[in-house]
């Protein structure tokens, strides 16, 4: 499995350094609120996935008077330990591999495959399709090598000629880029059906597990970013290529995807309430993991944000009992200890934290043992 042995912070936000050993299983992390438990979660995710969570400004992450940041990780997976670092400051950013230099954030996202669950989750069924992209895009990363090369040239091309379209080029200047654009956007567009293909009877299960009380199965209605009765996205592309050009920019593509989730046919979003919801963002994600071990033989890494603001004292125990029947090692902040059941005192540690200050807490002396 892969876990986090050891992080060490330098000059982390409100963190002036951290020096941790990390449990297998449960590592809980207790704290008032600004104490320092989300930057806790935020510095593992901006190591993995090179961005944070909270804020789009790299000053923003690091502690005031310094002229840098650092997160370094020890990990362990069923092969080999390695050490990853990021090292950040307000103009560069350095990635390291076993102390050497990486060109991209995803020769480190490789070694890191690290989830999300924030008090902000649920928004993942009623904001936008970008996000639900990303939940897509992060699968078929993880678990399709040729996705990330694809993924680029798409990107590439798409940038390319978008850059045409606004600058009023002629359509010449613009079609340059359709065959990169077309053959990498249908080449995406098979992981993705694939993936979900792949991940939809996981969801089916979770969604039973932390959901019983829904009677309809849920459905992975995928969106390719182009109609659906399209036979040949190079003959749309050709036959939308005015419009693209009085809108300065290409309406159809991988960029445009989606996925739906519905129960019975409805919206889960009309469906669920607010806290089925969450749950139902849970199931994702814990479907997703399911799915990255079966493909990939190792468990992902599960960063939750705030747990008891999330689910109920009921969920919160089921969901503990998933992950850890999934072998999943878990990072968990919460305002107090006695919110989060302890299930395997020999594979959790706690820490408190005040100021930005580490306390390691000794389990059986505070700690409530379920």
């Amino acid at each position: 499995m892969t876990q986090i042995v050891k992080i060490q912070l330098h000059s982390f936000r409100n963190i002036t350094q951290a020096n941790c050993q990390l449990a297998s299983g449960l590592n809980l992390f207790i704290g008032d609120n600004a104490a320092g438990k989300t930057s806790l979660i935020e510095s593992l995710w901006l190591l993995a996935t090179g961005r944070s969570f909270r804020s789009s400004k790299i000053k923003d992450l690091i502690q005031i008077d310094q002229s840098q940041t650092t997160v370094f990780l020890e990990i362990q997976n069923s092969k080999h330990q390695h050490r990853l670092a990021v090292q950040k400051s307000a103009d560069s950013t350095t990635l390291r591999l076993d102390g050497a230099n990486l060109k991209s954030q995803a020769q480190l996202a490789t070694y890191l495959p690290v989830q999300l669950l924030t008090p902000e989750s649920h928004k993942l069924l009623e904001e936008g399709p970008k996000a639900r992209r990303s939940f897509m895009d992060w699968g078929c990363f993880h678990q399709n090598p040729a996705f990330i090369d694809n993924w680029r040239i798409f990107q590439r091309s798409l940038k390319q000629r978008n850059s045409a379209l606004k600058k009023r080029m002629p359509a010449k200047m613009v079609q340059i880029w359709d065959t990169q654009f077309i053959e990498s956007a249908l080449k995406i567009d098979q992981m993705r059906q694939d993936y979900l293909q792949k991940l939809a009877p996981h969801l089916q299960n979770f969604c039973q597990n932390l959901m019983p009380e829904l009677e309809a199965d849920v459905g992975c209605h995928y969106r390719a970013g182009w109609p659906q009765a399209t036979e040949n996205l190079e003959q749309l592309m050709h036959e939308n290529l005015l419009k693209d050009q009085q809108l300065g920019h290409t309406q159809y593509g991988a960029h445009r995807a989606d996925i739906r989730f519905k129960f019975a046919g409805r919206e889960a979003l009309q469906m669920l309430s607010r806290g089925q919801q969450k749950l139902f963002v849970c199931a994702l994600l814990l479907a997703q993991a399911k799915l990255h071990e079966e493909i990939c033989g190792e468990a992902v890494i599960m960063l939750i944000d705030d747990l008891p603001a999330e689910l109920d004292e009921f969920h919160r125990r089921k969901l503990l009992e998933l992950l850890q029947s999934l072998g999943i090692q878990h990072f968990i902040t919460s305002t107090a200890e006695n919110l989060i059941p302890i299930l395997s005192p020999k594979t959790s540690q706690i820490w408190r934290i005040e100021h930005g200050n580490f306390s390691p807490i000794v389990l059986g002396s505070t700690s409530i043992d379920y």
